[in-house]
């Protein structure tokens, strides 16, 4: 019970600081994604079942809390499985290269990227595949450089 209220509290600050900051830090149109660094460390951290439901969770909040949703599901589904994916590496650092350790979650992070990108930028896919690129790699990016900030604060290879 009380990892459960400690989750639930985690998933209320992240999502009050996504909120919060999104106009602090958005440039144009392209935001970061703090919920999906945070899932990332939970999900390296406690691994399978606690990553997975964290992701679920965390997107459902999202989700409910988005009064346009056009896509509602997406969100928790693409946490979930991104959840799922990280969790894998749990315990991993100190079996693996640190180089690989490292380019398996960026690797999860882009796909995670992109399959969202597919899906709410299908317009930008089919009228102009350019800028559809540059909006997918520059999403994924902006928060990688905020992931790459906390990695200088507490690295995931030592979570």
């Amino acid at each position: 019970m009380m990892k459960f209220i400690k989750y639930t509290i985690i998933i209320f600050v992240t999502f009050l600081f996504q909120s919060w900051s999104s106009e602090f830090f958005t440039l144009g149109t392209i935001d970061p994604d703090f919920c999906v660094i945070v899932l990332l460390y939970v999900s390296i951290r406690n691994g399978g079942s606690t990553g997975t439901l964290f992701g679920f969770f965390i997107g459902v909040f999202i989700d409910l809390s988005s009064g346009t949703n056009q896509f509602f599901g997406l969100t928790p589904l693409i946490y979930t499985t991104t959840g799922y994916f990280c969790s894998y590496l749990k315990g991993e650092s100190e079996k693996l290269n640190k180089l690989y350790f490292t380019s398996i979650w960026v690797i999860i992070i882009f796909i995670q990227f992109l399959i969202f990108s597919l899906i709410v930028y299908q317009h930008l896919l089919i009228q102009s595949p350019m800028q559809f690129l540059v909006k997918w790699l520059s999403t994924s990016l902006y928060t990688l450089i905020f992931l790459g900030i906390f990695q200088v604060m507490a690295p995931l290879h030592k979570v």
